[in-house]
């Protein structure tokens, strides 16, 4: 056994009895299998998902404290590991990119019959739903439990969720790498945005539509 795997070890056993916390740096983190490695005077050691206390998914390059342990082989590894940015959340530029696709589906609100808070309001409570839905499902992912369909998540971005959806991939990096997905996920977004965008026109990107569509013969209207 080398000197520093003397060290670690002993670290090891101060660590498990709570007697002493490190500091490291997440040098890479597989998210879809839920483990990685957190950088620790010039070694890297084994972290999963389950010694992580409740928060948001780690990322490269995220500052924790742990405890040292070792793996059922003997091999020093991180336990009871803590973000030190543990709340962190999408982030500011996430959050300006949601404000800007708001903007036309508002608008196309005020526009609608009835109370203009109606569409804001829907899409905030499904957005909540959406939201906790990604979480439930990313915590069922990294437990190896029983997962949300694809289609249910979906569901809930169709009738107005998909900003909560757009925030907890972000989040939790949840989603995100599914290229099939975030194919669906983008077509509802762009759906909605161009609905509202007709709204707010007084349907006259619908009537342009017709129009394109009966002039290159498309549709006949006049028969």
């Amino acid at each position: 056994m080398s000197e520093l795997d003397g060290e670690m070890t002993k670290a090891a056993g101060a660590g498990a009895k709570g007697a002493e916390r490190l500091s490291g740096v997440v040098a890479e983190w597989v998210e879809p299998r839920g483990f990685g490695w957190v950088e620790y005077d010039g070694d890297r050691l084994f972290a999963h998902i389950r010694e992580f206390r409740k928060g948001r998914v780690p990322v490269a390059g995220d500052e924790v404290t742990f405890a040292m342990g070792l793996d059922p082989l003997g091999r020093p590894c991180a336990r009871s590991l803590i973000l030190k940015n543990q709340h962190a959340g999408p982030g500011l530029w996430s959050c300006l990119q949601l404000a800007v696709l708001l903007v036309l589906p508002l608008l196309a609100g005020l526009k609608l019959p009835g109370p203009g808070w109606v569409l804001p309001v829907g899409m905030l409570m499904m957005s909540v739903l959406a939201w906790r839905t990604y979480r439930s499902d990313k915590k069922a992912a990294e437990d190896g439990a029983w997962r949300v369909s694809e289609s249910m998540l979906h569901a809930l971005e169709l009738f107005g969720g998909w900003p909560g959806a757009f925030l907890a991939q972000k989040r939790y990096r949840h989603k995100t790498r599914k290229a099939s997905y975030q194919a669906i996920f983008q077509s509802i977004v762009f759906l909605y945005l161009l609905a509202a965008l007709d709204i707010v026109m007084d349907h006259g990107l619908w009537d342009q539509l017709v129009q394109i569509l009966d002039e290159s013969g498309v549709l006949d209207l006049k028969k």
